[in-house]
């Protein structure tokens, strides 16, 4: 029985290490997104929440670019028309609580960003006409400018989906 409490309290305390050590890299990541964004803010700052991504035919790493606190690649790119191409990716929760990761195959759009605002390119699990409802009801801090609708993707059940890029009011 003495063996049991010792696995238990060594388990116990290798994983508050570990949250620690986590929340910290957490916190020095959303600082550091925080201070690219007020460093850029003559640009247009836009936040892509997916993989293998391109803006204008060049990948995301040769732009001045981070990762943000929640994993997207945050960029700053000077104002005009721009093509972006990805992979985009979110994660929804099913009826029975499940976690469902979702993601796209590879899109191509074009959007013209204005410097000095921020934006955010993020596949949503629901329809452009249930998000149009839903900010129409609850209001939103953001403009859509750009809606591309999806009917299916990769390892999902789901049968509709909208690619958004919006504007930070």
């Amino acid at each position: 029985m003495n063996n049991t409490f010792l696995i238990i309290a060594v388990v116990v305390v290798i994983w508050a290490v570990l949250f620690v050590i986590m929340m910290s890299f957490n916190k020095k990541r959303k600082a550091k997104s925080k201070e690219f964004i007020v460093n850029n803010r003559n640009k247009a700052v836009i936040h892509l929440y997916g993989k293998n991504l391109k803006i204008d035919g060049k990948d995301i790493s040769q732009f001045e670019s981070v990762t943000g606190e929640n994993l997207e690649k945050i960029a700053a790119i000077e104002g005009g028309i721009h093509s972006f191409e990805g992979i985009f990716e979110t994660t929804a929760v099913s009826i029975t609580g499940k976690n469902i990761n979702m993601k796209t195959e590879k899109l191509q759009f074009e959007v013209e960003l204005k410097s000095g605002h921020s934006y955010s390119a993020v596949l949503y699990d629901y329809s452009p006409e249930e998000r149009k409802e839903y900010t129409k009801e609850y209001g939103s801090t953001a403009e859509d400018i750009f809606v591309m609708p999806l009917s299916l993707y990769e390892e999902s059940n789901h049968i509709k989906a909208c690619l958004v890029v919006s504007c930070d009011r």
